[in-house]
């Protein structure tokens, strides 16, 4: 009988993490691109922030010393059980995740959150130049720019100022509603005022690039960039 117990509990050891527990789906995370991407009993689902979704069969995993590997035809999965912070907040993760799609490689974040601090706008925090709303330049000597406190944002849109409360969890920034001023602006610059008020008015996707501006991308694929006020 000890032996039989003996030689179950070492079945069980060598078993993946997912097979513990198929009650609960396997997530996990990325930025820069963001994408999320789960793990149930028969498939995989990738989800990018902006594009098509990728779902499969989900294979039998191919177990490793530290980890699994899931592939596919378009799909790759490779789950490490080595701990990993996500970059855009301050939770850390029990596992670090590397897809590969398509011939292209992303990394991220997945299973259990170890540890989870509050201060989920720390990335965006504080006073930012807008330099580009919809791919095109502020109107010369405009000056727009939005800050962030706690979740409270305020700025200008080059006329009027604006403010209002906001959200930001996993990389996405939820805004609004935003209350503005009512001064009259004239035709470039109200112009500029609409389209900055709308796209700050939907979800938008929120990453850091490596010159250290902010690119807000809405669902459509239209952006916002802001760059940092010196001394920030």
């Amino acid at each position: 009988m000890i032996k039989i117990a003996a030689a179950g509990l070492l079945t069980l050891a060598a078993l993946p993490a997912l097979a513990q527990s198929n009650a609960q789906p396997y997530r996990a995370l990325g930025t820069e691109p963001f994408w999320s991407l789960t793990i149930d009993g028969s498939r995989i689902r990738y989800q990018p922030a902006e594009g098509r979704v990728v779902t499969v069969a989900k294979p039998r995993p191919i177990v490793g010393f530290n980890g699994e590997r899931y592939v596919t035809r378009g799909l790759t999965v490779d789950i490490t059980h080595v701990e990993c912070s996500d970059g855009m907040s301050d939770r850390t993760f029990h596992d670090t995740v590397t897809v590969t799609l398509r011939g292209r490689t992303l990394r991220g974040c997945g299973g259990d959150v170890l540890s989870e601090r509050p201060a989920p706008s720390s990335v965006i925090e504080g006073e930012w130049r807008i330099q580009s709303i919809a791919g095109r330049p502020p109107v010369a000597q405009s000056n727009p720019r939005v800050s962030f406190t706690n979740t409270k944002m305020s700025g200008s849109t080059g006329c009027n100022n604006f403010n209002g409360g906001f959200r930001f969890e996993r990389g996405r920034l939820t805004a609004g509603p935003l209350a503005t001023t009512r001064r009259a602006c004239p035709g470039t610059l109200n112009t500029q005022e609409q389209k900055l008020i709308k796209l700050f008015g939907q979800p938008l996707s929120v990453s850091r690039n490596r010159n250290g501006k902010l690119v807000m991308t809405a669902r459509g694929g239209e952006t916002v960039v802001l760059a940092p006020v010196r001394g920030r």
